[in-house]
């Protein structure tokens, strides 16, 4: 089976942004690594079923699809993690099967896709530093490579292009006066 992984690029680049650790940046990218988790999404879907309803239907879908896609995807092509092909992977989260795509940095993405024009320019930039952190904590942590969060990130962007389009040509509601 062919392995996408496994090219020189994404291989250096892991390295050169796994190599620099220390026990401060550990312990953060441990915790914060959890912002990154598909409850993260159903908080804020929470929030908008009470505060934003017109938010939360169009985030439902693009979750669900998102979801799919990465599942699929992890499934599909069944590419080793960082520690399964290299030497001294410095490894913070224990995990070696199904690296591509990254399901946190698709739900960091979708976030970020999903709120970004929907908010002002402060709020954009938290979403941004948000997005990079999550992304370059699976580097960090070991759990993968370069070319995952690509894959997460443009998982999340199909599945919002998806729900978009879908909510495009779905039949309106007619109202009929007699």
């Amino acid at each position: 089976m062919l392995n996408i992984e496994d090219f020189a690029t994404n291989k250096e680049l892991f390295e050169l942004l796994n190599s620099y650790h220390n026990n401060y940046l550990d312990a953060f990218f441990v915790v914060f690594q959890y912002l990154g988790k598909g409850y993260v999404a159903v908080t804020i879907l929470a929030f908008l079923w009470f505060y934003k309803r017109e938010y939360f239907t169009p985030l439902l879908g693009s979750s669900i699809v998102s979801a799919l896609i990465v599942i699929s995807l992890k499934y599909i092509i069944s590419a080793p993690r960082p520690a399964s092909m290299l030497n001294n992977v410095r490894l913070l989260e224990p995990l070696y099967r199904y690296s591509f795509p990254s399901g946190d940095v698709a739900v960091a993405s979708l976030i970020l896709l999903f709120f970004f024009k929907k908010v002002g320019y402060v709020s954009r930039s938290f979403l941004v530093v948000y997005w990079l952190m999550i992304s370059y904590g699976r580097i960090y942590l070991g759990v993968h490579f370069p070319l995952d969060i690509f894959g997460g990130f443009f998982a999340s962007y199909i599945s919002i292009i998806m729900v978009n389009l879908w909510s495009n040509f779905r039949p309106k509601n007619i109202n009929v006066k007699n």
